[in-house]
């Protein structure tokens, strides 16, 4: 049991470290598809589900066409694969099996934005506002491993991208976390019609 607490710590005090350097090292800058991007983290999450027994879960990613494709984002590509990687994860452990998650793509007035949406287990509205705080856990998720650092480091990859991480959910019902990160895409020219 010692030992077994003593691995905890030590992952734990790791992922304290790592979360630290996020906020305070250099990042990369290039372009980043998030399509893509959603892509390869949901067949890693899948794999993840399938090589631990966690069951299959229903992926949708749902990006937009038209008219046009969601521009690329500037950033770092390992952060941007880490923080979905955590969002999409999430979506995974908080929902039962053969579940529904959507990973949406928008772009909103020079903004990049990632949606990640599930129908599970929800977060209850009085602790929805210390979900980014480090080392947070909610009532719901006793009994589910994890040391409560995800939603923080989505925020904190957010933030270093110069956009934001935002949260909508519902106990019961199932959570939306969006992330944006600055697009590449010029601004779009409006003509007003008289």
């Amino acid at each position: 049991m010692i030992d077994s607490q003593s691995r905890r710590l030590t992952g734990l005090v790791s992922e304290l470290r790592k979360l630290a350097d996020l906020e305070t090292q250099p990042i990369e800058r290039a372009p980043v598809d998030l399509e893509e991007l959603a892509a390869d983290v949901v067949a890693a999450v899948s794999e993840h589900l399938e090589t631990t027994g966690g069951g299959s879960r229903e992926f949708r990613i749902v990006f937009p066409q038209a008219p046009w494709p969601i521009s690329k984002v500037v950033g770092d590509v390992d952060l941007l694969f880490l923080a979905q990687y955590n969002l999409v994860s999430n979506a995974a452990k908080y929902s039962h099996a053969d579940s529904s998650i959507e990973i949406r793509g928008s772009e909103d007035d020079g903004w990049a934005v990632i949606e990640v949406a599930d129908n599970g287990t929800g977060i209850p509205a009085n602790e929805a506002d210390m979900v980014w705080d480090e080392l947070a856990r909610g009532a719901n998720s006793l009994g589910i491993p994890g040391p409560g650092l995800g939603l923080s480091l989505v925020n904190a990859v957010a933030l270093r991208h110069g956009g934001r991480a935002t949260l909508r959910s519902r106990a019961g019902q199932g959570t939306s976390v969006a992330m944006q990160a600055l697009s590449l895409a010029r601004p779009s020219y409006h003509r007003v019609l008289a």
